[in-house]
Formats: C-alpha cells, sequence, structure tokens
C-alpha cells in the first residue's frame, strides 16, 4: 500500500514538474523531456511519459496545445482573472514605457506581460475542423472588443492583424483580416493557431457601397444578396445594385462570371481595378 501511494505521489510530482515547465515557454516534446531529464538523477522522462503527464493537466481543464509542433499553456481554468480595468491599466502601462522609456525597459516589459499571460486565462486556439465553432467565436470576440488576432501558419509564420469578419466562399473558410494597410482573405487551411491580442485597433471599417448596373436577362433574373439594395437606372432593361460589407475579391470573382451584362459604376478605384483585371485577362490571350 505504501509503494503504491509513494508511486502516485512521484507521478503527481512529475506531472507538476511538466506544468512548471510548459509555464516557462513553449517547448517540443523532445526539449520537454530534455529539460526535465537535465535535474533529474537518471533519465525517468520519456516521451510517452510526458504526453500521460500532459493529458492529465488537459484532463484538469488546462489549454495546451501542440502549434509548430511546440506545446503550451493556453489558459488555465484558476489562472489569473484580469478585469477589464486591469487590462487597460496594463496597457496604459506599457504605452507610457514605449514613449517615454529607453527600449531595454521595452523588452523587460513585454516578457513581464507573456509571462503574466502565462498565468492568465487567455484563449489561443488551435485552428482545426472540430474547433471551428469556438474559432469563430473567439474571432467574433476579438471584432467586437476591437483587439488584433495573431494568426499562426502551418508553415511557421506569424501574422499580426485586424480582425474583420470570417467568410465563406466557394466551400472554404476564410480569416477576412486587415495586414499591412490591405484587406486580406486568408485560407482557415492555412492557419495552425489563433490567438488574441491584448493591443486594441482604432481602424475604422467603413467599407464603401459598390453600386453595379446589371443588363438583360441576368438584370430579370437576378436575385439579391442580404447585403445589397436595388437603386434607380436611368438605362432600359437594367437594374443597378448596391452591394455593401461584401469583400472584394468575392465581390469581383462573382460579378467577373456576368461577362459584359455587368459593369461596376462606383467607387472608380473598383472600377479601374475591374478593367485592369480584365484588361490582364485579354492580354493573356493575345486580344487587344
Amino acid at each position: 500500500m505504501t509503494k503504491i501511494s509513494l508511486k502516485k505521489n512521484r507521478s503527481s510530482m512529475q506531472v507538476f514538474k511538466t506544468l512548471q515547465l510548459l509555464l516557462q515557454d513553449n517547448y517540443t516534446m523532445q526539449e520537454l523531456v530534455e529539460k526535465l531529464n537535465h535535474n533529474e538523477p537518471e533519465a525517468i522522462f520519456n516521451n510517452s511519459v510526458v504526453s500521460k503527464y500532459i493529458n492529465t493537466c488537459r484532463y484538469f481543464g488546462i489549454d495546451i496545445p501542440k502549434i509548430h509542433n511546440k506545446y503550451f499553456v493556453a489558459s488555465m481554468p484558476f489562472g489569473l482573472d484580469l478585469t477589464a480595468g486591469e487590462i487597460n491599466l496594463l496597457e496604459n502601462l506599457q504605452n507610457i514605457i514605449k514613449t517615454d522609456m529607453a527600449a531595454k525597459y521595452h523588452k523587460i516589459f513585454d516578457k513581464f506581460i507573456e509571462k503574466l499571460n502565462r498565468y492568465s486565462n487567455k484563449k489561443i486556439t488551435r485552428v482545426e475542423k472540430n474547433t471551428y465553432q469556438i474559432t469563430a467565436e473567439i474571432f467574433e470576440h476579438a471584432v467586437n472588443e476591437k483587439r488584433k488576432i495573431r494568426l499562426m501558419f502551418k508553415n511557421r509564420a506569424i501574422m499580426d492583424c485586424i480582425p474583420i469578419q470570417i467568410t465563406e466562399n466557394k466551400g472554404k473558410t476564410f480569416f477576412n483580416v486587415f495586414y499591412k494597410n490591405k484587406e486580406r482573405m486568408v485560407d482557415s487551411s492555412r492557419v495552425s493557431g489563433l490567438e488574441v491580442l491584448r493591443d486594441k485597433f482604432v481602424y475604422s471599417f467603413n467599407e464603401p457601397s459598390v453600386v453595379f448596373i446589371l443588363k438583360g436577362e441576368l438584370a430579370r433574373r437576378y436575385s439579391l444578396r442580404e447585403n445589397e439594395q436595388i437603386l434607380p437606372c436611368a438605362e432600359a432593361d437594367c437594374i443597378a445594385v448596391s452591394n455593401r460589407g461584401e469583400n472584394k475579391e468575392i465581390l469581383f470573382a462573382r460579378l467577373l462570371r456576368y461577362d459584359d451584362k455587368c459593369e461596376i459604376q462606383t467607387p472608380k478605384i473598383y472600377r479601374e481595378e475591374m478593367r485592369k483585371i480584365l484588361d490582364n485577362a485579354l492580354s493573356n490571350y493575345g486580344e487587344e
């Protein structure tokens, strides 16, 4: 009986050692095994037992995803529950330090924030088919809270960007984001993880209304989308449609299918972009 208790206590300690290490940084399985064995008189950790200890932590509600082949603590049910006021205070401190203090203090404070994140109830979700609903909720929450997000790609690239909306097109799911002053559509199949950052954004998304003319039979059988409405049209046998909020790439792809039965009127920059797309397509076929 004593031996069984001793074995259980030893296993419990190994679980805590594993969690303690994961709270320090992100590690691959091999790195975890090496670091855990470093302070032991003999090697007692291996891939199998460390996986078991990680799963034990998960069983107790500690979120430990694996992204870019590295394990890390994403959130803990008993972690620091930071209030909105406390988060704003940290943001103000961060802004003051970046504005008024030397670069070395920026790094010190950033490390402090990173450490604080590991002990808070923040959320980093792994982007998979079975976590899509959770991912969508976290993305929408970031939009509502006006917080930037970090997309972690399967090729190990990182994109810190402003979330706009999640878009479905041709059976695929896209993260519609604003990155480097451009709106981007990121295929969710390229993304391995999503994290909501503390940084807030102030960018205002005032999408322009796109007005296009549909002619002939297409005008008579066209079905309006939820974000569209009919406008008066001066020409005969046509309709003018106002479209607001549809992603530009998706809208262009749809309007191109209508061929010469469709013409963009406004905004002028959209009209010019569409003309350029058509010119490039014609040049590829050697037409003038």
